[in-house]
C-alpha cells in the first residue's frame, strides 16, 4: 500500500515482507515479494497518474497498458462503456474532456494486492458548465506480468450526471433511523 504522505513506505513495506520471508517455513511470504517487487513499477505509474490534483500525470501508466487493456465505467455517463486497447481509452478520456474543464484525482492509497490494485480517490472536477463536483471514486486494476490489463472505474454517477447536466449536485440528509 502506497501512502502519499509516507516517501519510505514502499522501501518499508519490501523490507517488512522481506523479514516475514525469512521467519517463514514454507516460502508463502517469497511469493508475495516476487509479487509486490513485479508491481514496483505499476504502484509508480499508478501513483504519478492519480495523485496530487494539479500534478496528475499518466505517461508512465499509458506505458504500462497492455495491448488488449479493458477499462469499464458505467454507461449511465455520457462516455460510459467498455474501451479496449490504448487509443479506445485515450479516446475515453477525450469524451470525459469534452464534459468537464478540468477532471482531477488525489489518490487516499494505492493497495496492492498482487494481481489486483486498488487505487481509492477523491476528485475534483468542474464540468464545462460551471458546476464544480467534489467526489469519491474506486479505479479497481487487474495486473499481468508488470502490465496492466484491465480496470474498472466504481464511481457516483448521480452526481457526476447532475454536474454535466448543469444542475446543483444533490446531497440528502441521513433519514431518520429511529
Amino acid at each position: 500500500m502506497l501512502q502519499r504522505d509516507d516517501p519510505d513506505v514502499m522501501r518499508s513495506d519490501f523490507e517488512a515482507w522481506r523479514v516475514s520471508f525469512r521467519s517463514s517455513a514454507c516460502g508463502q511470504y517469497r511469493v508475495l515479494t516476487e509479487v509486490r517487487m513485479k508491481n514496483k513499477d505499476v504502484l509508480k505509474a499508478l501513483e504519478a497518474a492519480f495523485t496530487g490534483y494539479e500534478r496528475n500525470n499518466n505517461a508512465a501508466l499509458l506505458e504500462l497498458l497492455s495491448d488488449d487493456f479493458t477499462f469499464e465505467m458505467s454507461d449511465s455517463l455520457p462516455y460510459g462503456g467498455t474501451y479496449v486497447g490504448r487509443a479506445e481509452f485515450l479516446g475515453f478520456w477525450n469524451a470525459v474532456a469534452k464534459e468537464w474543464t478540468y477532471f482531477r484525482y488525489d489518490a487516499h492509497e494505492i493497495i496492492d494486492a498482487g494481481d489486483t490494485v486498488v487505487v481509492p480517490v477523491k476528485t475534483n472536477a468542474l464540468s464545462i458548465r460551471g458546476i464544480r463536483m467534489q467526489n469519491e471514486h474506486i479505479f479497481l486494476f487487474k495486473v499481468r506480468d508488470g502490465r496492466l490489463v484491465h480496470c474498472r472505474l466504481y464511481a457516483d454517477t448521480a452526481r457526476g450526471r447532475d454536474a454535466i447536466a448543469g444542475e446543483q449536485l444533490r446531497h440528502y440528509p441521513k433519514p431518520d433511523l429511529t
